[in-house]
């Protein structure tokens, strides 16, 4: 991620490997298996409809770092249209990416705004206790 930059990316309030560090670690806090862990440190590093940085990255480069699981689960993170709410709502997605992608989602959003009363919907489908 520093050979990428990421640690002077503008991200909310610091920078995107701050934030991306964060993620990845409430993911291994709630216990997430391996591959949702290594997602969520690279979970914005193709930039997305939030966050309209350009990573000079391909998906192999980042393949060859985290596994082709969770890369797969970070180029779905970036490339969904009305992410939140697709994530939320399961719009087109399956399992086991449904789940994953909500617990992603969740952890990021709690990351950037911890009080976002749109945590709720996600803890009541994760069985989050708060």
């Amino acid at each position: 991620m520093i050979k990428l930059g990421a640690d002077r990316i503008p991200h909310l309030h610091d920078d995107l490997l701050s934030h991306s560090i964060r993620v990845s670690g409430l993911l291994y806090n709630y216990g997430r298996p391996m591959d949702e862990v290594k997602a969520g440190l690279f979970h914005s590093i193709y930039g997305n409809e939030f966050q309209m940085y350009k990573i000079n990255v391909s998906r192999e480069e980042i393949q060859s770092v985290i596994g082709e699981r969770s890369e797969h689960i970070v180029n779905l993170f970036n490339t969904l249209i009305d992410r939140v709410d697709t994530i939320l709502y399961a719009r087109g997605l399956d399992e086991p990416d449904k789940t994953t992608l909500r617990w992603l989602e969740y952890c990021n959003i709690k990351d950037h705004d911890p009080e976002a009363d749109i945590l709720k919907e996600f803890e009541l489908l994760l069985k989050v206790d708060g």
